[in-house]
């Protein structure tokens, strides 16, 4: 009986790790994740980028972002984006 436990604890601990730790929950297209790391390339570290993607997708929906890449075309600060970013930068 112990056995049976011990493997359902285990079985019930992997699910909830993946579950918790896993990607983001509505990732963009590839497309627009590399469009923005080589972006982002050009001013910072590629680990720098790759963090502020991933804190992005998991705020905000692509909807969401490409509005905020139509306000910072137009020479916007977005507030919204620097404060979730910016835990990023001196990592």
């Amino acid at each position: 009986m112990r056995g049976r436990r011990d493997q359902a604890i285990v079985v019930g601990a992997v699910l909830l790790s993946a579950g918790c730790g896993g990607g983001p929950p509505n990732p963009y297209p590839q497309e627009v994740v590399d469009t923005f790391v080589a972006s982002c390339r050009e001013h910072s570290d590629e680990s720098v980028c790759r963090c502020a993607i991933d804190r992005i997708q998991r705020r905000y929906s692509l909807d969401e972002f490409k509005a905020f890449e139509a306000r910072i075309k137009q020479g916007e600060v977005v507030k919204e984006m620097i404060d979730t970013v910016s835990e990023c930068v001196g990592r």
